[in-house]
């Protein structure tokens, strides 16, 4: 199911109108990597894993990387010249590992074409990753090989819980060669839920087996509690005033690691950091029960002239209404940034009776009607816009929601 909710994002990223997250990111391609967070990720090939070139010369070689004292193979790769003595530049975990051990390389193959390199380095692969249980780093590995890459939560990492906060966890890599060690979230304590900032990275077996699939519901009562209770959220994880961070699903240690680090430097101090469900535990226990149907009961009432939806032109034509839209959209986008919110909205409107259908113009639209505080129309856009989402992308629909959380919010302020 994760995987195919991943093909299923990188399916529907031109909807969102945003580049590939990855440089090894195509569209349909036969080779392609899907991330599931910002520094690492499950890699997916079609075998073999390389992409010809179409070059004509026949002195390519097929290498490995490997530790003398262990035997141990942790990199695959095929190239001409000094290729396999050279930094690799995008293989960030091989060139550690050739930093802190005695390593060595040898050659599989020489003398080969582009092709039959590619096969052999595919071969090689899973030739180690179904008969050794050495850890490889290569990030693309042979689709149906029987073991994956070393990318995945290490074997000692503790299994997903309902209702019960995961731990930070090593990959295998991490773990077996250098060392690195789960660690469980901070205790939740009072004193620091001033100000605290939600971290929505890597959110993939969690929302089924910790949330039971209702993240929505943890989420909305967390939220509730906090903002009922004088504790601020806010949107960036380095703001000077950040007192905790919550993650809502888990990450890599050294992930953790490195935002601590940046912490330092950029704020002088440690974050306290928090899991979703802990703080969600602490803050019932501490104000009870709270009833999150609030925001049903606050009436907006947007004035507009948007057109019905079944009145759209190119309803049931994605890609027609796409390019009969964008055109008016990123006009509208343009009018938006300059302050020209009015036109703006005329354009937006516009774009969407064309067909023009995409997260980023309901989000261009929110963020007119925000600046014009009208909250009734912002709730509205933002209503349609999660009703018209066939993304597989949860992320969108988590900003979308948090979003209109924030516009009800707003409203019930100033009513």
């Amino acid at each position: 199911m994760r995987l195919l909710n991943d093909i299923g994002e990188l399916l529907n990223r031109k909807k969102e109108n945003r580049p590939p997250k990855h440089d090894n990111d195509v569209g349909l391609g036969v080779n392609f990597n899907i991330s599931s967070d910002e520094n690492y990720g499950i890699s997916i090939s079609s075998s073999p894993v390389g992409v010809s070139t179409g070059s004509t010369v026949t002195d390519f070689y097929v290498y490995e990387w490997f530790i003398k004292n262990t035997g141990e193979i942790f990199y695959v790769g095929k190239g001409r010249g000094n290729r396999y003595k050279t930094f690799h530049e995008r293989a960030y975990e091989a060139e550690k590992i050739r930093e802190m051990f005695d390593t060595s390389y040898r050659f599989v193959g020489i003398g080969l074409t582009e092709d039959q390199a590619i096969e052999l380095e595919s071969k090689e692969m899973s030739r180690i990753l179904n008969e050794t249980n050495d850890r490889l780093t290569n990030r693309i590995i042979p689709l149906f090989s029987k073991r994956g890459n070393g990318y995945d939560r290490s074997p000692e990492t503790p299994e997903l819980q309902f209702e019960t906060a995961p731990t930070l966890y090593a990959s295998e890599i991490e773990e077996h060669y250098f060392g690195v060690k789960s660690r469980s979230f901070d205790k939740v304590r009072s004193e620091n839920l001033k100000a605290v900032a939600f971290i929505n990275r890597n959110i993939r077996d969690e929302v089924n087996v910790i949330y039971d699939g209702k993240l929505d519901k943890y989420q909305d009562e967390t939220r509730l509690l906090l903002s009922t209770n004088g504790i601020k959220i806010i949107k960036s994880k380095y703001a000077k005033s950040v007192t905790a961070w919550i993650y809502i699903g888990d990450d890599y240690v050294t992930n953790y690691e490195n935002d601590q680090k940046q912490a330092l430097e950029k704020l002088g101090r440690h974050i306290p950091t928090y899991h979703l469900i802990d703080l969600w535990k602490f803050l019932k226990e501490k104000f009870g029960e709270v009833k999150t149907d609030s925001k049903d009961k606050i009436l907006i009432n947007p004035v507009h002239n948007r057109v019905p939806l079944k009145e759209i032109m190119n309803l049931y034509d994605w890609e027609k209404g796409f390019d009969e839209g964008m055109l008016h959209w990123e006009e509208g986008d343009q009018e938006r940034k300059a302050g020209n919110l009015e036109r703006a909205i005329e354009l937006f409107d516009i774009a969407r009776y064309h067909g023009y259908n995409a997260p980023a113009l309901y989000k261009s639209y929110a963020m007119a009607y925000r600046k014009l505080k009208d909250y009734d129309n912002e709730v509205a856009v933002i209503n349609e816009a999660i009703e018209r989402e066939d993304s597989v992308n949860n992320t969108t629909i988590r900003e979308l929601k948090e979003r209109r959380e924030k516009a009800l919010a707003l409203k019930q302020k100033r009513n």
